[in-house]
Parts: structure tokens; sequence; C-alpha cells
């Protein structure tokens, strides 16, 4: 069989780790060599057997690398770029001569953040994770989306949607009754318009930013979400892998 590769990476905060190899169900992969790069970037690495063209090789990685980027942008919690190619070296026909471009753009992930080293243990972990099918590829997805939001309104309207669409019925009182369950000494105060009715802090945010209130400020507001969007992260990445 001819070898070759085709070669993606994504800007990445502040990640570092070795050589992470992981295998594939698609009868063209060999394998997946995934690491960083310089702390900012994540490259990752498709063995490929018997692909000659650039287009090829882009349908069968193209998939895999996005749900590979949405996987550890789960499991790490930090905010993970868009993967781009980033240079490939193909054969040109099964006698193995090569074809090779390498594309020098470097992408870099203008988000401060402290560096965090997978050691030996977490690796091990997450080559075995990497290698399980996805349950809800969707809510990887929406996961990295949100956490790559800079606003930090942006991210908790957001998470709270992904939350909200977690619940057996569109219903904000699911979202607190889950909350509360996750949180037994959350915050809560009672809904100005249903006084009979508490909601917790999460939702008190979210209805002001949604809805007029009275006695409230955007400015008030904006603070509070600033102070308790992390925790609130948190409450959504558990309620997804649950979910998964």
């Amino acid at each position: 069989m001819a070898t070759g590769t085709v070669t993606y990476a994504a800007p990445v905060a502040s990640v570092r780790f070795g050589p992470i190899e992981v295998s594939n169900s698609h009868p063209a992969v060999e394998k997946v060599i995934i690491e960083t790069q310089d702390s900012e970037q994540i490259q990752v690495v498709f063995h490929l057997l018997d692909v000659f063209t650039e287009t090829e090789a882009n349908a069968i990685a193209g998939n895999i690398v996005a749900s590979i980027i949405n996987r550890l942008t789960f499991e790490l919690d930090r905010g993970i770029g868009q993967p781009y190619m980033k240079g490939f070296s193909l054969p040109k026909d099964a006698s193995g001569s090569s074809n090779r471009v390498s594309n020098s753009v470097r992408i870099l992930w203008g988000v401060a953040a402290p560096t965090i080293t997978l050691g030996n243990e977490r690796r091990q972990e997450l080559e075995k994770i990497l290698e399980q099918p996805l349950g809800r590829p969707d809510l990887y997805s929406a996961y990295r989306f949100v956490v790559n939001q800079g606003d930090d309104v942006a991210r908790f309207m957001f998470l709270y949607s992904i939350l909200l669409q977690l619940q057996p019925d569109d219903d904000q009182k699911y979202v607190d009754n889950f909350i509360r369950r996750e949180m037994p000494n959350v915050p809560q105060s009672q809904r100005p318009d249903k006084p009979n009715v508490n909601e917790t802090i999460f939702t008190r945010l979210r209805n002001e930013i949604a809805h007029r209130r009275p006695g409230t400020t955007l400015e008030q507001t904006h603070r509070e979400i600033r102070e308790n969007v992390a925790s609130f992260q948190a409450l959504v990445r558990t309620a997804i892998s649950r979910t998964v």
C-alpha cells in the first residue's frame, strides 16, 4: 500500500502535551497523531493508505479532525480555534512517488490563560476517549462554539441555551431543577412577575438580559454574569457529560 499524510492545525490557548496516537474506523486511516506545538497550536496528522489527491485526503480527514477538535475542547475545557489544513505529503500513484505541499500559515490564539501540561496518565486517558464514537456530536460542536466566545455575556447566554435544550421540555423550571440538584446552595430569588416562583441566579441573569426587569441595570447584570459564568459553564459541562 502507498502511504501519505495530511496535517491539520488549530490554535489553542496555552496547552502542552506530547504525541497521542489514536486509531479510526475509516479504512483509509492508518493512524492519527495529535500533539501540541509551542503551547499555541494543536497539530493533527493523518496517516493515510492509498490516498493520492488533496481532495480525497480532505474528504476523509476533514470531518474526523472536526470531531477530534470538538472532543479535545470538551475534555480540556479550553478554547480551540478552527482547524485548517497545514500541508500534505501524498503519493502521486501506487508506485510511491510523492506529492508534497507545506502551508506555513500560523494562526495564534489571542486568549491569555495559564498553560496546562498533560502528563502520561492523562494522555493515555485521552487516547481512549478519542477512539470512542461521539454519542452527541452536536453537543460537542455547540460546546466548542460557546467556549470560543470572547464575550462573557454571549458565552453565558449560549450556555443557558444548551442547558435548556438538554431538559425534557422547553421550560426554565427544568433548568432550575437541574441546577438545584447540582448546586443545593445556589442563590435564589423570587421572580418579579411571579412572586410565588423562585429562580436561581443563573436563570435570573438570563432573564435580566432577555427581558426588561425593574430595578436592574445592564452594568450590574453584566458584572454578575462575569462573576458567575465560569461556575455556570462547569454546570453545563456536567449536564453534557451525563447526556453523552
